[in-house]
């Protein structure tokens, strides 16, 4: 796909948008490091934001003259989409650079944020500022519904703002406003973090605590304020930390269904009766295998396969070391598969698994079948064509090539098998969830790092974009 110099600018006057609107975010930031008199990191996300704000807006302005007539494309957005989340990131590392980490360590812990995955490579979060701590929670909580909905709420071209949906793979379509659309989404968000807080402080966590936890719960990010998660709580908290992440696995048009009242519909959606039968199958295997071990902590075991599902990779006290490799490995299964399509988590996502399933056996059924019978992929009332099923199918086997390379990485620097798929798996999902020793993780080489960052970067964007990505930089002529 060569791009021609008309490409480049609209590239840029998209990209543009996107940073814009990130730099309006910080305003957030900076008034909570007043409140917290940290005065350092206001003066920093000021400038910050202010710098971002009038660099972008003046390009803006200048190239709306050239580019008066030309249509943004699908590939353009794809493109935009997979630079906007790696300058976001980069941006986002200095406030942890202030903080006194290395420069990788800060870009991981930027882009783990905004990606959702909740890998930190702060050892004891509680230490920390509260503006950083705060910040951490901030930009998992935006990420989660994306930079995207936030640009659209100032986007005034409908054709644009569809492409950008598409290219983050987005399924909202309960209204052809897409600013309604952002309207809604956004709304539905506060509101169950309102919801969230509230609860969590009702059942005994600190207001500040409450707050991160459901900015990185309702994410499905899983940052934390201390070094276990919610689970440090207590059982209470820990119940409304599974409400969170359930919430956060679905996609908001099934929130959207719920809050009007179409409970019939909510209900019957396939996604959600594939995710429910997940659920259950996963914590029979593992609440088995926990009560043979040790018939003890059956409920951490329940929220751990909540927490990888959802890609949220919160935690309780009941470390993940002390699993057993059936539940590990089952665990790996779940933050492989993810949670809804059009929801905050990362992975290959459920629908996705239920098409591949429904091909599967197609195909088997086939055989029993006489030869020229034609059989649909059929998901309720909805027909999958071949041409869909060959994409999801393409895009599972991608994804599972990709994480077994990165897995390989991993081993041939020395970490066992179980070790390496888990944590490319868990870093690829955007979930975090960790069973590295301290001393292996926090110590881990600075390539293996980027390496994850990598992955994190590939579940975030959906893989494709990013390839698009990479064919766009090829030599072209201008």
């Amino acid at each position: 796909m060569e791009l021609k110099r008309i490409d480049f600018l609209i590239i840029l006057q998209v990209i543009s948008v996107l940073l814009r609107m990130y730099g309006c975010t910080l305003i957030i930031p900076m008034i909570a490091a007043y409140y917290f008199k940290e005065f350092a990191f206001a003066k920093s996300f000021l400038i910050t934001g202010v710098f971002i704000f009038v660099i972008t807006s003046a390009l803006i302005f200048i190239l709306r003259k050239f580019l008066e007539g030309h249509e943004v494309k699908l590939k353009h957005t794809v493109i935009c989409l997979a630079l906007a989340w790696i300058i976001i990131s980069v941006t986002s590392m200095f406030p942890f650079l202030q903080e006194g980490v290395t420069p990788v360590n800060a870009f991981f812990e930027s882009l783990s944020g905004w990606t959702g995955s909740g890998y930190t490579m702060f050892e004891d979060p509680s230490t920390i500022s509260p503006t950083i701590n705060f910040f951490r929670g901030y930009i998992q909580w935006v990420g989660g519904f994306g930079i995207v909905i936030l640009a659209l709420l100032l986007y005034a071209k409908p054709i644009t703002a569809q492409r950008l949906f598409l290219a983050e793979g987005r399924s909202e379509d309960f209204f052809l406003d897409f600013k309604k659309i952002a309207r809604i989404v956004v709304m539905i968000f506060f509101v169950y973090t309102l919801l969230g807080t509230i609860a969590l402080t009702i059942a005994g966590v600190p207001l500040f605590d409450a707050l991160i936890h459901t900015l990185t719960t309702i994410s499905t990010g899983g940052y934390s304020t201390n070094t276990i998660g919610i689970g440090t709580y207590g059982v209470w908290p820990m119940f409304i930390g599974i409400i969170l992440m359930l919430i956060g696995a679905i996609s908001f048009n099934n929130h959207y269904q719920l809050l009007n009242g179409n409970f019939k519909k909510f209900f019957k959606n396939p996604e959600l009766i594939f995710m429910s039968s997940i659920i259950i199958i996963s914590t029979i295997i593992i609440f088995t295998e926990i009560w043979i071990i040790n018939k003890t902590f059956f409920y951490d075991g329940f929220f751990y396969v909540i927490s990888a599902l959802s890609g949220t990779g919160a935690g309780t006290p009941l470390a993940l070391t002390s699993f057993n490799q059936v539940s590990i490995v089952v665990l790996i299964f779940l933050m492989v598969c993810g949670a809804g399509y059009g929801s905050t988590s990362g992975a290959i996502k459920l629908w996705r698994i239920l098409i591949i399933e429904k091909v599967i056996r197609r195909e088997v059924v086939k055989h029993f079948l006489p030869e020229h019978a034609v059989v649909p992929i059929k998901i309720s009332d909805q027909i999958v064509n071949d041409e869909q099923a060959l994409k999801v199918t393409a895009y599972a086997l991608l994804y599972l090539s990709l994480l077994f390379v990165g897995s390989l990485v991993f081993m041939l620097a020395g970490y066992s098998v179980i070790d390496s798929i888990f944590t490319v798996a868990s870093a690829q999902g955007n979930v975090g969830l960790n069973i590295l020793p301290s001393e292996l993780y926090f110590n881990m080489n600075p390539l293996l790092k980027l390496l994850l960052t990598f992955h994190m970067l590939l579940g975030r964007m959906e893989i494709f974009p990013f390839l698009i990505l990479l064919k766009s930089l090829k030599p072209s002529k201008f």
